[in-house]
């Protein structure tokens, strides 16, 4: 009898050690160790890089020091295969302070606030010409050869088209943070309540296209802004070159020189600026899974780009990096899926990523897309809110409204609105383009480089079809290499670079395959 028990117990020992084990990281994966994750006083420190590399322009040597940093830290966190997507172009510069720029208009010196990028160059001595006034409604029968004065278009009345709608007021969602913040959907934002909507407006009237295509001999754009929040402007969307040098001003400053151009007095611009040779590239990386460089692969994309003036204008890198920090805590073998990482260059780059498509990665390197399961896109991250008051830049003491974008499936979207409750992400609005909102309405688009994970905009990036989490921040005062680390929360950035470390592990362990199904199916 005892033997007999003793080979039933052996048996069942034998068995019990043949049977899978439960995995000890699972569950790690999407609800977050605490000890894995990024802190405040770290992201302070990756912050203090960017911060001391402004702004961060493609090709330069600011540019270059951040992505060091960035490559750096990717291979302590053990990512692999780093490589360089690298091409050439022309990267125009000039000085980050007036050293570079003046204007002096009826012989009188004028404070400047910005420059064009990519609009040419004078010379030391400037150019001398005559002023002509740019009315919208009238425009003159010519600017050709003369100092052409450019004020922005007032923000239209109502009813809106959707282009306005879209881009320049508060959206609906299907679920919002500190909801009660947010002004009414689909109208008008008074920049005296928060200019988040008014300097987009202004800066993406694509003033810049006037001088270039009727020949002037140089350009001021004078912006509805007081000069604080005009100074160190760049140039957004990025022109590709043309050679009418331009200069920025704010609304203090450009008041008497667009009397000056009324009345067809002179002025003096000068911008000095070099015409150079850099490399761009892109750079892209693995955190490997456990079926990394097998067949079996399948690879979440990790994605931003990298280049932009200010503090968060582009630090969307930073919080991929958090998330690559948390997972390389957990051993590959337990890892269901590949974090690939892509950095973009191309976003403040001349003619900004159309020109510059045939290059790209998943251009270059189509069979890439094909163990791409699922994108996660971050960017201007960490953003507080600002607004204009008699002139003068306040905070208003919020954080800046921000998109937690989702494709549109139950589990995706159940997913984001617990995540942003869980980390605290305020005025978060968590938003799925592809259906009406809660209210019946638009919820926004999906912005830049995250457009990789739907279908329809081949043009730029590839149509990955695939489920995918975007952030973005609104960016308000960040449009402005003046808009450095003390304009940052290190507090909003955490909360934010948690809520995409959880969604990630959701899609790290999600059955990708039935979801895609379900999305492609519901956009039949």
């Amino acid at each position: 009898m005892r033997a007999w028990s003793a080979a039933v117990l052996v048996a069942l020992l034998a068995a019990c050690s043949e049977a899978p084990q439960p995995d000890p990281y699972r569950a790690q994966l999407t609800a977050l160790n605490r000890d894995w994750t990024v802190t405040e006083e770290e992201a302070y420190a990756w912050a203090s890089v960017k911060n001391a590399n402004l702004p961060t322009l493609t090709g330069s040597p600011e540019w270059q020091r951040y992505l060091a940093f960035l490559e750096a830290k990717l291979k302590e966190y053990g990512a692999v295969d780093l490589f360089r997507n690298r091409w050439t172009f022309e990267r125009w510069d000039t000085s980050d302070d007036p050293a570079g720029w003046s204007l002096t208009s009826d012989g009188r010196a004028v404070r400047v606030a910005s420059y064009g990028a990519y609009s040419g160059a004078t010379g030391a001595e400037g150019i001398n010409r005559e002023l002509v006034y740019y009315d919208h409604d009238d425009p003159p029968d010519s600017i050709q050869d003369k100092i052409v004065v450019i004020p922005t278009r007032p923000h239209p009345q109502p009813p809106y088209d959707d282009d306005y709608i879209i881009n320049y007021t508060f959206n609906d969602y299907e679920f919002a943070t500190d909801a009660e913040t947010l002004q009414a959907p689909f109208t008008f934002v008074d920049p005296a309540e928060t200019f988040t909507f008014d300097i987009w407006w202004q800066l993406a009237q694509g003033l810049d296209e006037i001088p270039a295509t009727g020949g002037a001999a140089g350009a001021i754009i004078v912006y509805d802004m007081a000069f604080e929040r005009t100074k160190g402007l760049y140039t957004f969307p990025v022109a590709s070159l043309y050679h009418a040098p331009t200069l920025i001003l704010g609304r203090e400053d450009g008041a008497g020189v667009i009397v000056d151009a009324k009345a067809g007095k002179t002025a003096t611009l000068r911008l000095e600026a070099t015409l150079e040779p850099a490399e761009a590239y892109q750079l892209i990386a693995y955190l490997p899974g456990r079926d990394y460089g097998t067949p079996q692969d399948e690879q979440i994309v990790l994605v931003n780009h990298t280049d932009g003036p200010s503090i968060t204008q582009d630090n969307g890198a930073l919080g991929l990096l958090a998330i690559v920090k948390y997972f390389s805590q957990i051993p590959q073998a337990h890892r269901p899926r590949t974090l690939t990482i892509y950095l973009d260059c191309r976003h403040y780059m001349p003619g900004m990523e159309r020109e510059h498509n045939e290059p790209a990665w998943l251009n270059r390197y189509p069979e890439a897309r094909q163990k791409i399961v699922a994108v996660v896109q971050a960017e201007h991250m960490g953003e507080m809110d600002y607004r204009e008051v008699e002139g003068v830049v306040e905070p208003t003491g919020l954080t800046e409204q921000s998109y937690l974008w989702s494709r549109a499936h139950p589990q995706l979207i159940d997913a984001a609105i617990s995540a942003v409750r869980k980390h605290g992400w305020s005025r978060a609005q968590v938003a799925a383009p592809e259906r009406p909102g809660i209210n019946g309405g638009l919820q926004q688009v999906w912005w830049g480089v995250g457009a990789i994970a739907l279908a329809g905009r081949c043009d730029v990036w590839h149509c990955l079809d695939v489920p995918a989490y975007g952030l973005g921040g609104f960016l308000g005062h960040y449009w402005s290499s003046h808009a450095t680390i003390e304009r940052w929360s290190k507090a909003a950035f955490v909360s934010q670079a948690l809520t995409m470390t959880e969604l990630t592990g959701v899609l790290m362990t999600a059955d990708l395959e039935a979801i895609t199904g379900d999305i492609r199916a519901e956009s039949r």
